[in-house]
């Protein structure tokens, strides 16, 4: 393959690349869709694969909407470690799109390019189950969570992305329920809710299937929300995957929350000024982040191909921060609403809490969030402190 490479490497190319990748299409004279700015995604997607598995293992992978074929050539280009792959879509112009794309790159023996629907691929593929299955769709990948935990090998990885921002915030709420059986509110925390949203139904699929799941990166960028969850065989995996979905009360007037593990236990009253609370759930309430791959991709930055480095950089330096941070962020603006104070620099909210003696971390979420162990009544009274 090295050798068919590096003579592609010298010949002329005047089409998109992305990465390491060339793509078969032209700009402005395909009809088979390119989105560059999910660049990042693909990004940090390759940055995660070579982070997360073991280098001397062989990784099937199955990018069952595959597009142009860009992220599964990235993938097999970028990762430095044996990848065997499948790439399908089910509009004819895509498929033989990536079959160009997986030829230009010196790919073709190592790819299988597919014509079909994504569940299909996913249900039929007759090689066994896959190390990574990575769903890219427009909207939601809800309709695919089922198909692609019974195609993933356990110890291997489902990611996902969601670009129906509106109903995993809590703008549309019916829609939300509907799509992943979520009954959710808008808070400030949004983008964290959204990811906590897409987890918890991701974990209650697998659940039926006797799966278990653990969220070991995600992100929330552009226009979207993206995880990336290790699935795990067995009861006790599931068990373990269920005592982490649990219902949140969240007061809109003082901004406190508080988590129960039923709906027994919930209360209507918030605790802290009285008001009524109102109530999302199930979702997901384990981490979001393993800081160690999430360390172990920052260090890996450098070698990407990127316009995006600099972004890459501060998003990944955030995520070790806040990995291991209480959770729901706060925002300055939305505390600064509640006591009725300007907006303080983010950088003085953090002083006074670690100064305070409680633990502070910005988050990638928000640029004016932030996360700390502080009770409500103490960051309002430090907030008040700081103007």
């Amino acid at each position: 393959m090295g050798a068919r490479l590096e003579a592609h490497a010298s010949s002329a190319f005047n089409g998109i690349s992305e990465g390491k990748a060339r793509l078969s299409i032209s700009p402005g004279e395909s009809e088979v869709f390119y989105n560059p700015k999910m660049s990042l995604n693909r990004d940090l997607a390759v940055l995660f694969a070579a982070s997360y598995f073991l280098h001397e293992k062989a990784l099937r992978l199955s990018d069952p909407m595959t597009g142009c074929g860009v992220r599964t050539a990235r993938y097999m280009l970028e990762c430095g470690q044996t990848m065997i792959a499948v790439a399908s879509d089910k509009h004819p112009a895509a498929a033989e799109a990536a079959r160009q794309t997986m030829e230009l790159n010196g790919l073709g023996g190592n790819v299988r390019v597919i014509q079909s629907d994504a569940n299909l691929v996913l249900q039929q593929d007759p090689e066994g189950r896959f190390d990574i299955v990575d769903l890219d769709p427009f909207g939601s990948p809800a309709p695919y969570f089922d198909s692609a935990l019974r195609a993933t090998a356990s110890g291997g990885v489902v990611a996902a992305t969601a670009t129906d921002m509106a109903p995993l915030t809590g703008a549309r709420p019916a829609a939300c329920f509907r799509k992943y059986g979520v009954r959710v509110v808008r808070t400030e925390f949004e983008k964290e809710m959204a990811a906590r949203v897409l987890a918890g139904c991701l974990a209650t699929v697998a659940m039926r299937l006797e799966l278990g799941i653990g969220i070991v990166f995600c992100h929330a960028s552009d226009h979207y929300v993206r995880v990336f969850s290790a699935v795990w065989k067995g009861r006790k995996s599931a068990n373990r995957s269920a005592s982490l979905l649990a219902y949140l009360e969240y007061c809109p007037k003082c901004l406190n929350r508080v988590l129960a593990s039923s709906l027994e236990s919930l209360q209507a009253a918030c605790g802290i000024c009285g008001s009524r609370v109102i109530i999302t759930g199930p979702i997901w309430v384990g981490p979001l982040w393993d800081q160690a791959v999430a360390q172990s991709m920052m260090q890996r930055v450098p070698a990407l191909q990127s316009r995006r480095l600099s972004e890459i950089q501060t998003l990944l330096t955030r995520v070790t921060e806040e990995a291991n941070a209480p959770a729901f962020y706060y925002r300055t603006d939305a505390l600064s609403r509640t006591v009725r104070i300007k907006p303080p620099a983010i950088d003085a909210v953090l002083d006074s809490l670690r100064n305070a003696g409680y633990s502070a971390s910005r988050t990638h979420f928000e640029t004016n969030g932030f996360r700390t162990d502080a009770q409500i009544k103490d960051l309002t009274t430090l907030l008040r402190g700081i103007n």
